[in-house]
């Protein structure tokens, strides 16, 4: 039923949006299209005796169209192509690639063969209508709550890893989102992404607000199967910027007998004055693991099994980072995730560099650690050269 209100809607509400009376304006204020193409080479290494190279081709189109002073529409598809020996190495990318969870089927594999796979997505897609003190937007679209840089607890609709460095739009929701600007610094929002069934939906409303020179936000809904509760919150302590967010999960069935999943994080943050800026978070996740099971490394599935309820697959993980703007066009940057209990540690080093206007070349390596039988021993490195061009 709510699958069927959510189409129902869109389509409504596109036939609204062509019934507009069409002003005259000349092509290019009707329009705006720009984006990005980019080739990444990456090098999996487990060993100097193991090294698996890989290649991909990603391009990214984004078109506004400016249908009338209140209403827009965005849509932009994101292209890749994949090839080299770690693409031949996985027979299932293509099958995993094709997936798509929204309400309308918005994933191709036009090839899909052993040492070649091209993919297409559709990860925004929707009309957005803006009044004096509301906004409403129906169609594939990001729905960001989360405050915090490192982990967001409370991002029920998107969640996502910093780890996935290449894909800095996130994913994108099927829902209706209707937000109510009650004052310059408070709102109303209302989420809805429908599913066949509420079990399969998510329903959530937030509140924005701002006290104590803080500016607070709390949440509550339907998350599938379980209740969420939240809360977020960002401001000052002295110097240093200091934020969190909080949500807590409770199944529907049996809400007195069952146990929830807390997920929370809290960062500090500083800027300073040469451009150097630093942000320590920590993660708490009740229901993480403690221990490394037999596959040994758990941050082969981080990607396929995200969610608040589970940002990170340990109870207690820390992240750091330090970022240097040396010039205008040279920034680097250093970052690491630690996973207590497992001892798992991630370290991520890059370096950018703008070779021209709209060039940029990056440098970045993710090299994962553990320990075996009280030994420190490498879980494997990926070194990745990625040039960007914008247009």
């Amino acid at each position: 039923m709510l699958r069927l209100i959510f189409i129902t809607g869109l389509l409504f509400f596109l036939g609204f949006t062509k019934a507009q009376k069409k002003e005259k304006l000349k092509l290019k204020d009707k329009f705006s299209i720009e984006g990005y193409i980019k080739y990444m080479n990456s090098s999996s290494i487990m060993s100097l005796d193991s090294i698996i190279g890989d290649n991909l081709i990603h391009n990214r189109i984004k078109i506004n169209a400016f249908i009338s002073d209140k209403i827009t529409a965005r849509v932009e598809m994101r292209n890749r192509i994949f090839y080299g020996e770690a693409t031949r190495l996985n027979p299932s990318l293509g099958a995993l690639l094709a997936q798509d969870n929204g309400q309308v089927d918005l994933s191709i594999v036009p090839l899909d063969k052993n040492a070649i796979v091209i993919h297409s997505i559709l990860d925004r897609a929707y009309v957005k209508y803006m009044a004096k003190k509301w906004e409403l937007r129906i169609g594939r679209q990001r729905i960001n709550w989360g405050v915090n840089l490192a982990w967001n607890p409370n991002d029920l609709f998107n969640a996502y890893s910093l780890i996935d460095f290449d894909y800095q739009e996130r994913p994108g929701a099927d829902a209706l989102r209707f937000q109510y600007y009650t004052s310059d610094l408070s709102s109303l929002e209302l989420a809805i992404q429908p599913g066949k069934k509420i079990d399969s939906s998510i329903i959530a409303g937030l509140w924005k607000f701002n006290k104590w020179k803080y500016d607070l936000q709390l949440l509550a809904g339907n998350y599938y199967t379980d209740l969420a509760l939240g809360a977020g919150w960002a401001g000052n302590l002295k110097k240093s910027g200091l934020k969190g967010e909080l949500t807590y999960f409770h199944p529907k069935e049996n809400l007195v007998d069952t146990n929830g999943i807390l997920s929370s994080s809290i960062t500090i943050d500083y800027s300073f004055k040469n451009g150097i800026y630093i942000n320590n978070s920590i993660l708490f996740n009740s229901n993480g693991i403690g221990s490394i099971n037999s596959n040994g490394n758990p941050f082969q599935s981080f990607f396929y099994e995200l969610s608040p309820k589970s940002l990170m697959p340990s109870k207690f993980t820390c992240f750091s980072q330090v970022v240097g703007n040396f010039k205008p066009s040279l920034n680097a940057s250093f970052s690491a995730f630690y996973m207590f209990g497992l001892d798992v540690l991630l370290v991520m080093p890059s370096i950018n560099y703008t070779i021209a206007e709209n060039w940029e070349i990056m440098l970045l390596s993710q090299t994962a650690a553990g320990k075996n039988n009280g030994k420190a021993t490498s879980l494997g490195t990926g070194l990745f050269l990625r040039l960007t061009a914008n247009f």
